[in-house]
């Protein structure tokens, strides 16, 4: 959804810099990926003999998932700061609108 004037200006008033779409959907994208693979990886760790599995190699499956699981999770807060700052400008906008118009008295 492109920026409005609202949103520019909530941006501005702020000193915010506006957040990219594409890069919280890429975060997403990477997260649910190098989950997928630690738990691919840890499946795999799991059907070798317990011999030949070194203890230390279960930390690579372990910190895919869990950096998965964070940058996934960062992604979606990305969409929703930008969600809460539409709606902050468009809160905004309606009360600056209202405050522009004269009273009706009954």
């Amino acid at each position: 959804m492109p920026p409005t004037d609202s949103l520019n200006q909530l941006y501005r008033d702020l000193g915010w810099k506006p957040l990219s779409a594409h890069w919280a959907k890429a975060e997403i994208v990477l997260g649910f990926l190098a989950a997928a693979l630690g738990f691919i990886g840890g499946i795999k760790l799991a059907m070798l003999p317990e011999t030949s599995t070194p203890v230390w190699l279960w930390m690579a499956p372990v910190l895919l998932i869990t950096l998965g699981g964070y940058l996934a999770l960062a992604g979606h807060r990305s969409h929703l700061y930008q969600s809460n700052n539409r709606l902050a400008a468009y809160l905004a906008e309606i009360i600056r609108s209202q405050s522009h118009q004269p009273e009706k008295t009954p």
